[in-house]
């Protein structure tokens, strides 16, 4: 392993961070709907996970492996509504090597016809370095508050 302080080894590890940064907001980006032609991608979903991936979310009673589980799973969670908007803040990001973690707070926004909720959660992330770069190896949302608007 690399000595971490060389200038080197500490500029691959921001480089990591970001990377990891524009990959989870790229996984919301993909699973947000309903505004300037937005839709669900769920063709672009495997290119932020692992094919092995493990999403879970103990509020939806979901924990499913495997990035056709997955996408089946969002399919059905965010058919409903017409609105969906995802915004992750607050990362701590850790870096080990070619693995990482991430814990973020997330909010969610949406609409289904007149009716309006915010969701404010957190999400627990693993990550993996792959030959295509960094890749969501794990998912565990972990529900907050739910308010109706």
């Amino acid at each position: 392993m690399s000595d971490p302080t060389t200038f080197e080894a500490r500029v691959q590890r921001l480089e990591d961070i970001e990377a990891i940064k524009k990959l989870t907001a790229t996984y919301g980006l993909y699973v947000n709907k309903g505004w300037n032609g937005e839709v669900v991608d769920f063709d672009k979903l495997p290119e932020v996970f692992t094919s092995d991936a493990r999403w879970q979310a103990d509020a939806m009673s979901a924990d499913v492996t495997g990035i056709d589980n997955i996408i089946e799973l969002l399919s059905s969670a965010t058919s409903p509504g017409d609105l969906a908007m995802h915004s992750f803040t607050n990362p701590i990001i850790d870096i080990d090597g070619d693995t990482a973690t991430g814990n973020w707070l997330l909010w969610v926004a949406g609409t289904d016809g007149d009716d309006g909720t915010e969701v404010f959660q957190s999400e627990d992330l693993t990550y993996t370095r792959t030959p295509d770069g960094w890749r969501i190896q794990s998912l565990n949302l972990r529900f907050g508050a739910l308010r109706n608007i």
